[in-house]
């Protein structure tokens, strides 16, 4: 049986240190310590969050497959990424498919303050789906498609577009 969760029941966070978390709450902390990690435009710390035989496809661009690969990818984006950019997500839905696998649905906005200049950099948009796999009591990234909303169009894989 499929469970669903609203994205208000993902985002509360047990009061109670000691009390084990619940499904939403463990994958409302997954996508939050992932987004903490992708502010610091680690790739290697980021790469962690996947599964050793993940795969990731953003936009259009070919599918990337395995942690180290995608940790290549993460690399040769964040070397080109505007200094001061962060990234917001929210789940939009997430399902429970089975007693370790999950599907979540998420909205991103990437924005922030240049680095350097001081000025606004433009927000970015896009949707995404996340299968996440759980072993050992961890939740791992096993496929990422992240998806550009309508009229925004990206460029090569690496470029800050």
């Amino acid at each position: 049986m499929r469970r669903l969760f609203p994205l208000a029941t993902l985002l509360i966070i047990a009061s109670d240190p000691c009390a084990q978390a619940s499904e939403p709450e463990q994958l409302g902390e997954f996508v939050q310590e992932y987004v903490k990690t992708w502010q610091s435009h680690d790739a290697e710390r980021l790469a962690a969050f996947f599964a050793d035989d993940a795969d990731m496809i953003i936009g259009i661009q070919p599918r990337i497959v395995g942690q180290a690969a995608i940790e290549a990818w993460w690399s040769h984006y964040f070397s080109r990424l505007d200094r001061g950019r962060l990234l917001a997500i929210s789940i939009e839905s997430a399902r429970i498919l089975g007693p370790d696998v999950a599907l979540i649905n998420v909205a991103t906005t990437t924005s922030g303050i240049h680095s350097d200049t001081g000025e606004s950099l433009e927000s970015r948009k896009a949707r995404g789906t996340w299968v996440v796999t759980r072993s050992a009591g961890d939740w791992k990234i096993s496929a990422l498609r992240a998806h550009s909303p309508i009229g925004q169009l990206r460029d090569a894989p690496g470029t800050d577009r």
